[in-house]
């Protein structure tokens, strides 16, 4: 564990996470449950209507991934429109459309990764096998430090801890 930490600590773009990963022999979820927090913090999965509202609200400029093993889905830009129908939890956006089974996700990540610009915060979430649901950073370009607006959003959500 205290290898896995000092990699953690010692990365300098988010991308180095996949080959650290690989070199502890460790899944994503295995990886934030060894480091711990403050680097990662289960969090209640409940809050991901949270962040999305608010961001809207903020007209705040995200970054979200969803994915499967054969395509990834990319979104960078503000959300706007944020709806719950029956057990989905739905961006409605001209140019971005996400369809999240709330039921579905598992467990919630609020996740600090430090690289040359400073730390990254993402909040991850996983299904029950342990499986990516979904991404969502704050938008920000290589070279520059993270968007303050975006990281007090994540660091506001509620339930931190729950699920450790």
């Amino acid at each position: 564990m205290a290898k896995l930490t000092e990699e953690w600590l010692a990365m300098t773009d988010v991308h180095q996470f996949f080959g650290m990963l690989r070199r502890h022999k460790v899944s994503r979820e295995q990886a934030f449950r060894l480091v711990g927090a403050p680097h990662a913090e289960a969090i209640d999965p409940a809050g991901i209507v949270t962040l999305l509202e608010q961001a809207a609200a903020k007209e705040l400029s995200i970054m979200c991934f969803v994915g499967n093993r054969g395509n990834i889905q990319i979104h960078t830009g503000p959300v706007k429109t944020i709806k719950r129908m029956g057990p989905w939890l739905n961006v409605l956006d001209p140019e971005f459309n996400l369809h999240l089974l709330e039921s579905g996700v598992a467990s919630a990540w609020l996740i600090r990764k430090s690289t040359e610009d400073g730390i990254v915060t993402s909040v991850e979430l996983y299904d029950n096998a342990g499986e990516t649901v979904a991404q969502f950073f704050g938008q920000r370009q290589e070279g520059d430090p993270e968007n303050t607006v975006w990281r007090d959003l994540a660091e506001s959500l509620p339930g931190r801890e729950v699920a450790a």
